[in-house]
């Protein structure tokens, strides 16, 4: 029978070096799995979005009105196309008897609006909220165009320089036994504005990550996260 090989033990350098592949492989798996998530997580063709909207008429003071059709809430749509250079979100209502938002022709009354990704809105998932408008100065518009449409002016605070970077709102109305009624809502965002909301949230999403792994307070991050 013939001997066995000698086993060869491998020198130290050779087992530090096969560490380092060790190593090297799985921080190359690991930064595969991060970026296949980063992906999922920002969902760059928006195919999985879905959100909310709502409007309300608000007093010169900022109180809201909770007399019948001063607020209204609905799911909204992205209708754009996914290159497009502007993201268009959508949202319709019936004119409804009871329940509907009008436009008061009233100068003591605005009208405010609000935008957010998924079912409830929270610091980091709100698209954006408008510059309340006057409902009479939404009146006045109309008649100047001569349509049943008018704009606002939409701030997204997740955005560098918001208040000098306003996207708009158009407001269309149906006039319904003398009352102006929204019937639909489309609010239009730049897509580079779209995208560093996107980035900034995510930024928030990492900070929170790692303030858990590092043991430190997350500043109360967590509880934003399980709402999104």
């Amino acid at each position: 029978m013939a001997a066995a090989a000698p086993v060869v033990e491998k020198t130290e350098a050779e087992k530090e070096a096969e560490e380092l592949k060790k190593e090297k492989k799985a921080e190359e798996k690991k930064e595969k799995e991060e970026a296949k998530a980063k992906k999922k997580w920002f969902d760059e063709a928006d195919e999985n979005f879905c959100g909310f909207m709502s409007l309300q008429i608000v007093d010169t003071d900022g109180y809201a009105k909770k007399t019948k059709g001063m607020d209204i809430k609905g799911p909204m749509y992205l209708v754009s196309d996914a290159k497009a250079d502007t993201v268009v979100l959508e949202a319709e209502f019936s004119a409804n008897p009871l329940f509907y938002c009008q436009v008061p022709n009233e100068e003591s009354l605005l009208m405010f609006g609000k935008w957010w990704i998924g079912e409830k809105p929270s610091t980091l998932t709100t698209i954006g909220a408008s510059i309340p408008k006057s409902c009479q100065a939404a009146h006045k518009d109309m008649e100047k165009s001569s349509t049943t449409e008018f704009s606002m002016e939409v701030e997204m605070p997740l955005l560098k320089g918001a208040p000098s970077r306003l996207v708009s709102a158009t407001i269309v109305t149906k006039e319904q036994k003398f009352i102006t009624k929204v019937v639909k809502v489309s609010l239009k965002v730049p897509r580079a504005s779209w995208m560093e909301w996107k980035q900034h949230r995510y930024r928030f999403k990492e900070f929170n990550k790692n303030q858990a792994g590092g043991g430190g307070g997350g500043g109360g991050g967590g509880e934003e996260e399980k709402k999104e």
